[in-house]
Parts: C-alpha cells; structure tokens; sequence
C-alpha cells in the first residue's frame, strides 16, 4: 500500500491502467509485430509488451499523485515494481513469439527467411541474466529500506512490543518477493529451453536428413542468433551437395558418352591384331583413340592426347574425333588428313591455348608398310619377337592447334617380323608415378611387352594396365592413359 492511499483505490487505478494497456496492446501487436518480418517479431514484441508495462505503472503514478498527492518516494518505488515486473513479462512474451516463430517456420518448410544480421545468443542470455538479478537486487533492496524506514518513525517505547512483529513481517515480505521473482526466472528460463529443444529438433532433423542422402529438406532460419547462422550455413552446404550431385550426374552422363565415343571394337582385318583402352584421372579425359578402315588390307590407327584434362580436355576430344573422322571419308593419305585436322584446330583453338598431341598410324597390309605422323606425341614402340628389339618410332612435328600452317612431317617404315607387336601409348602411362614418386618409365612398358610376346594383343594390353595399377598402388591416377597394342599376325 501506498503511504496516504486505501489500498482498495490503488488496485482499481492499477487495474485501469492495465485494462488501458491491455486495450492498447491489441492495436500496437496488430501494427507492429504481425507486420515485421519473422526474425523480428520477438524483438518487437519485447519493445512493445515492456514499453506498455512501463506506461501503466507510470500512468497509475501520476494518476495517485495528482489525485491523492502520494509521496515521491512511495509512488517511485511502487513504479520500480512495475520496471521489474514488466521487464519478466516482455522476456516471457518475447520467449513465446519467438517459440511461435520457430514453429511456424517448421511448418513451412517453403519459407526463405534471409539472416541479416546476427545478434548472439550468449550475449542476449547474458544480458537477461544481469537485468533479471539486477531487479531481484534492487526489489529486495527497496523491502528492506522500506521497512527500515517504517521502523524508525515507530517510538522507542514500542520498539520492544513491535521488535518480533515486524521481524516476522518483513521475513514474510522478502520470502514473498523472492518466491515470486523465482518463480518468474524459472519461467523465462523453462520458456528459454523449450526454444532451444525446438531449435536443436530442427537442425538435428535435417542433418539426420543429409547425412540419409535427402537433400530435400532445408533448415528454416528462425531466429537471428548463432541457430540462425548455423541454419543459414547448414543451407548453403545443402545447396552445394545438390550442385555436386547434379554436376557429378551429367558428369556421368558425359562419361557415358565419351565411352560411346571411343570404338567398341577393332576392326575385322586378316592378320591385325587390335586392342586399345583409355582411363582417365576425371569423369571424362582429354586422350582419344580410334581405328580407321580404309580396305580390305590397309587401316588407320590415331592416338591422341589433348592439354590438360578433365572437361574442358574432353571437350576438346570430341572436336579432334569429328576432324579426324571427316577427314577419313576422303581419305588421301596420312599426311593431307593430319594437315586438314591442325587447320581446323588452329582455327577454332587459336584463343583457348588448347591443343593436342596426334601419333596417326596408316598400316598398309598388302604392302607391308607402316607410315606414321608423330606430331608431339610419345614415340610408338615396335616390337620384333625374332630378333628381340625395339624400334621406336620417332619423327618430328609441333602438335596440333598451334599454328594452322605448322609443319608435319610424315615417316615410312617398310616390312616387319611375323608376330611383331606395334605399342602406342600417351605420355600418361610412362610418366604415372608410385608412393615414392618414381615413375613407371619405358622400361617397365618394353619389359612386359617382351613377357608376353605370344600373346593376343589384348592380353598385352591388360597386363600392362594390370602391371601399371600394381606399380602405382594406391596412388591416383595423375594423367589421361591410352594403350593401343597392333600385333602384325
């Protein structure tokens, strides 16, 4: 009770002054919080509910002290009251608008809410923590100095007769107070947690989500806070996985289709022996290589390497493909194809700096004549079985794509040994390296050609890759390979 005031008119003025607010606060949460955005709504909400606690009991002071004339220091205490009280209310209310908030955001899963700008939630927890002891502070400060006043305007003739009573009385008013300001804090903290648990259920369900495959789902921002942040980064990731996976399927795709490309098969020719594999570092590579019929007894063979690898290297591979199997409807010879095929590359990579490395082979049965065009790719390697030696075809010429008028340069090489075996590989084979970085070199490539002289040609082939795979063991394949083995039946 106010000093000089009937307890009775000061909880109708109080009541008044509340029912106003009340009244108020409908029109302002109309206006103000449902029209903010839903990172805001919780901050707003605190605004208002706390700006309206303020007005009523500032409202109720002014009414008691113009009407009833209420002592400065009684009216400023009971308005501290409701500074104290209101402030638990505004937390409580911004709690449950957040909670609303985060539930409506989980119900709709459509919403794309954009994290402006964070505001931590350790310091808002702090920041709760020092006002709400603050105010219990200061509640039970102003009790005390209340009753201590009270007790000096008492006569010392009756301090003896009131010592116990009001011992007694102010235990109960602290008790009281304490009772009541705890129950409040147990509630902002219990309203505080349940935020948490909802926002922890929301990022958990998600990742749970992810780490199943299901990209489907994204976290909803919520709040504007360290979940907010951790949601909107959660989201982006999510975004990423889903551009890797469809990068990864066309990737596929490509895949599929640049093994299309390559030939399915050697051709049917009598005493040619055929068989060619490429494996690339990537999904798709930039090394190609095909077989070209010309007659019954006369077939064209191409190995190429195109710069770097990867996309962009197989790609590239595919324009190479078109050129050189153009070129081979009016087949004229190795040289004037190969000429035909720089041009048309020099043209259309003049400004990529692309280019690509061409060993073309034009094996002529009847005549038993090997012509060859080595334009910057690795020297073929022929084998004779009888006498047990090497031939590396050698020849010079730029490669590919450089300049349209470069000079290539075509070589001859007249008969060949029964059972000898033609082996045209990239530079990716030789220089693939093991753990210790030593590279495979080669030696290694002439020693296993000679293990296996009377074998098919694709048995050569797959035990030279088999012999690579076990050099390099775990270490990943550095470079596009290609092995063409023609064994001279």
């Amino acid at each position: 009770m106010i000093q000089g005031m009937p307890s009775g008119i000061l909880r109708a003025y109080t009541g008044g002054s509340f029912a106003a607010a009340l009244v108020l606060r409908s029109l302002f949460l109309k206006r103000a919080v449902n029209a903010s955005s839903l990172l805001k709504k919780a901050g707003t909400q605190f605004f208002i509910e706390y700006a309206l606690a303020l007005s009523a009991g500032l409202f109720t002071f002014v009414l008691t002290r113009v009407f009833f004339s209420i002592p400065l220091y009684s009216g400023g205490l009971f308005f501290i009251g409701f500074v104290a009280f209101g402030f638990f209310i505004a937390v409580d209310m911004s709690l449950e608008k957040e909670r609303e908030v985060i539930k409506t955001v989980m119900a709709r899963p459509d919403l794309r809410v954009t994290l402006q700008k964070i505001y931590p939630m350790t310091r808002k927890f702090f920041l709760i923590a020092v006002v709400a002891n603050l105010m219990v502070m200061v509640i039970i400060i102003l009790i005390i100095g209340r009753d201590l006043a009270w007790l000096t305007e008492i006569e010392t003739a009756q301090m003896n007769i009131m010592k116990e009573m009001t011992s007694k009385t102010v235990f109960k008013e602290i008790s009281f107070a304490v009772a009541v300001l705890l129950v409040l804090i147990i509630n902002i903290i219990y309203s505080y947690s349940k935020n948490l648990k909802l926002l922890f259920q929301m990022q958990t369900r998600v990742l749970e989500s992810v780490s199943n495959g299901d990209l489907s789902t994204l976290v909803p921002v919520a709040t504007s806070d360290e979940f907010g942040m951790i949601a909107t980064h959660t989201n982006k990731m999510i975004y990423g996985l889903r551009d890797r996976i469809r990068m990864l399927a066309r990737l596929n795709v490509a895949k599929e289709i640049q093994a299309n490309l390559l030939p399915g098969r050697a051709p049917d020719v009598p005493g040619l022996d055929i068989s060619g594999i490429s494996l690339y570092c990537e999904e798709v590579g930039g090394d190609y290589y095909d077989y070209f019929k010309f007659s019954g007894t006369r077939v064209g063979i191409a190995v190429t390497d195109s710069s770097d690898h990867g996309v962009g290297a197989g790609l590239h591979m595919t324009t190479i493909r078109a050129f050189l199997r153009y070129g081979a409807e009016d087949y004229q010879g190795a040289l004037p194809l190969i000429r035909s095929v720089n041009r048309h590359l020099a043209g259309d990579g003049s400004e990529s700096g692309h280019f690509t490395t061409v060993f073309f082979a034009d094996i002529d049965l009847e005549q038993k004549k090997i012509n060859w065009i080595r334009a910057g790719h690795e020297p073929a390697l022929l084998y004779s079985p009888e006498s047990g030696e090497f031939t590396r075809l050698l020849g010079s010429g730029m490669a590919l794509g450089v300049e349209p008028d470069a000079e290539i340069y075509e070589y001859e090489i007249l008969g060949w040994e029964k059972d000898s075996i033609l082996a045209i590989v990239s530079d990716g084979l030789k220089e693939s390296r093991n753990s210790a970085g030593e590279m495979y070199g080669e030696n290694r490539i002439r020693a296993l050609i000679t293990r296996y002289p009377d074998q098919p040609a694709q048995t050569i082939q797959k035990e030279l890759i088999r012999d690579l795979k076990g050099f390099i063991g775990k270490v990943p394949i550095a470079d596009d390979i290609t092995v063409v083995i023609v064994k001279l039946v």
